[in-house]
């Protein structure tokens, strides 16, 4: 099975739910949603599992974004209670030293059980902290470092293992010195190394900001299968980076470049995706669909491309 880490904003949550509501996520892939805001889309989202009878995973205490200020709001926490009492919600607790009664205070107030939940690790020294809150229970899932020492100390246990794969630059023009990259193998391997799945952050990375910013150049960032079937990730970076002026005609040069590579995989049919599809319709047409539907495309494009793999 497939984790992957969604943080909660608008357009990396309009993937998860334009894949689902395509019919084209795979049954193989559970995301982990930890939101940074109540917002409509996150309801919109869960909705669209809902209604496909699909499972997701939503972090209760989430690390990035306002999500845990609101839920002080009286009304924010009714609609919040409202999202997690779902049949298609797992939910997802980042283990920290105050676990002990946050996790008592869930199971309380959602009527969870211990053996429902889905704990994401992050500290070796708090797995004593874990065995002593499970007492010989098991948790759903556990998301761990993708770590030897940390595999042993919950040995027995459901095990992910989660890396960030993605290389983040400082900026999007240093792509150009880098425009090919090895990026993963963990679904050819994880059953062999005795877990039940993968977990990462996509083609966003861990890193979290707040708010964007005007680029200097546009980069597309798209994985793929190399001949050993590990997968690398091609970065494709417009030409004219010298200013912040003309999007759209940055996104055009750094689009070229990707459909002239794409040509390649003519004959591959895990790569003809519905985003790879969304792209060359952009290339055909001449349009420009904005910054944040570009990184949407090239979230859905791994996300659909991961699926195809594990099928």
């Amino acid at each position: 099975m497939y984790y992957p880490i969604i943080r909660g904003r608008q357009y990396d949550l309009l993937a998860l739910r334009e894949l689902q509501t395509r019919g084209i996520l795979s049954e193989s892939i559970i995301p982990i949603i930890e939101p940074i805001k109540l917002s409509s889309t996150l309801m919109s989202t869960v909705k669209v599992f809902e209604e496909n009878n699909r499972n997701l995973i939503i972090v209760s205490n989430p690390r990035v974004g306002s999500f845990t200020g609101e839920l002080a709001l009286p009304s924010v926490f009714q609609q919040y209670k409202e999202l997690m009492i779902n049949d298609s919600v797992i939910i997802g607790h980042h283990l920290n030293k105050d676990s002990d009664n946050q996790i008592k205070q869930l199971q309380i107030e959602f009527d969870v059980k211990l053996e429902e939940l889905a704990i994401i690790h992050s500290e070796r020294k708090l797995v004593p902290l874990y065995r002593e809150i499970f007492n010989g229970s098991k948790a759903r899932l556990n998301v761990i470092p993708s770590d030897n020492s940390f595999r042993r100390q919950l040995s027995g246990q459901e095990l992910a293992g989660l890396d960030d794969k993605f290389n983040k630059l400082p900026r999007n023009v240093d792509y150009l010195e880098l425009e090919n990259e090895f990026y993963s193998e963990e679904h050819l391997f994880f059953k062999d190394e005795g877990y039940v799945g993968f977990s990462d952050f996509s083609v966003v990375g861990e890193e979290y900001n707040e708010s964007g910013f005007a680029p200097y150049a546009v980069a597309i960032h798209i994985v793929y299968p190399n001949l050993e079937n590990a997968l690398e990730i091609m970065h494709f970076v417009s030409n004219s980076n010298s200013d912040t002026s003309d999007p759209a005609g940055k996104f055009s040069e750094a689009l070229e470049k990707l459909i002239e590579w794409y040509q390649l995989f003519k004959s591959d049919e895990r790569m003809d995706t519905f985003a790879m599809k969304c792209f060359v319709q952009h290339y055909e047409e001449g349009t420009y669909p904005g910054l944040p539907t570009l990184k949407k495309l090239s979230i859905m494009h791994h996300l659909e491309l991961i699926g195809r793999l594990l099928d």
